[in-house]
């Protein structure tokens, strides 16, 4: 997946919960969902794909382990306990990130997903000349729709439902905008 797939598909699985759960979500508790779709990614890119470019060069560190999504609801929990139910953005972060795994089919890589059960080394990946290629090549990759004769890649199929997801709620809070930002 690329970041309109974990953006869009979070957001709509997260308003399918909101409505499912009868929370009211805000402007602030939207902006964690979309923070916590991407922010594995925004954590371990650069620290991965950058800083250790020439060593690990693996996009999916420690953001992208069971451990870190665990912290988080364990940290958003304290929280909304603390604050007598009404601080839940946190607990929405790390509901999203989970969400984040699961969009990138973590299960294949349970050494990382179950970090640090199978070790403490994350797997290692494709080092590039230059750190920009790695970024360069996922980008191609996920916008080139077909691999073989009619058969989209999963990251350009997620990028359209994504998409399509995110274009829906905007013209829908649009829409019914009244001066109040209303659930969907």
């Amino acid at each position: 997946m690329f970041i309109l797939g974990h953006l869009g598909v979070t957001l709509g699985i997260a308003v399918l919960f909101f409505r499912i759960l009868k929370i009211e979500p805000d402007r602030q508790l939207y902006l964690s969902v979309l923070i916590g779709a991407i922010l594995p990614d925004l954590i371990d890119k650069p620290i991965g794909e950058i800083l250790l470019a020439n060593s690990i060069s693996n996009g999916r560190l420690f953001a992208h382990t069971l451990l870190f999504v665990f912290f988080l609801l364990l940290i958003g929990t304290y929280l909304y306990r603390r604050s007598g139910g009404e601080e839940r953005r946190i607990v929405v972060l790390g509901f999203a990130s989970l969400l984040h795994l699961c969009e990138d089919r973590m299960w294949l890589s349970p050494e990382t997903l179950f970090y640090p059960l199978f070790g403490f080394d994350f797997p290692q990946g494709v080092i590039e000349e230059h750190w920009w290629e790695y970024f360069l090549r996922c980008f191609l990759r996920t916008y080139s729709p077909l691999t073989e004769p009619f058969k989209p890649t999963y990251a350009f199929v997620s990028e359209l439902i994504g998409m399509s997801i995110l274009l829906v709620f905007i013209f829908y809070k649009i829409h019914t905008s009244s001066g109040k930002f209303t659930s969907p």
